[in-house]
């Protein structure tokens, strides 16, 4: 018996497909970002005539921005519900 023996024997097809797997998650996280941040600042060039006749204010622009996808949902349905309440 050597002093150099692993301890945990992974087969090399296993690895190199586990390595495949991480960096794919990795890359496709980067390309989402990429996406969003392209999609934002497309949005951000447009004038607010333009962004009130695709049905976009400027605020949720702002907001987009400043918290993300979730807040601007978030944002919307407390001002549908402000609207219903009246």
């Amino acid at each position: 018996m050597t002093t150099h023996q692993a301890a945990v024997s992974i087969p090399v097809g296993q690895a190199f497909s586990a390595i495949g797997r991480t960096f794919g998650t990795v890359v496709d996280g980067l390309r989402a970002q990429w996406r969003a941040h392209r999609t934002r600042a497309e949005l951000e060039a447009l004038d607010p005539r333009m962004l009130r006749d695709i049905g976009i204010d400027f605020s949720d622009v702002l907001v987009l921005n400043t918290h993300g996808t979730d807040a601007l949902f978030t944002t919307r349905q407390r001002v549908i519900h402000r609207l219903e309440r009246r």
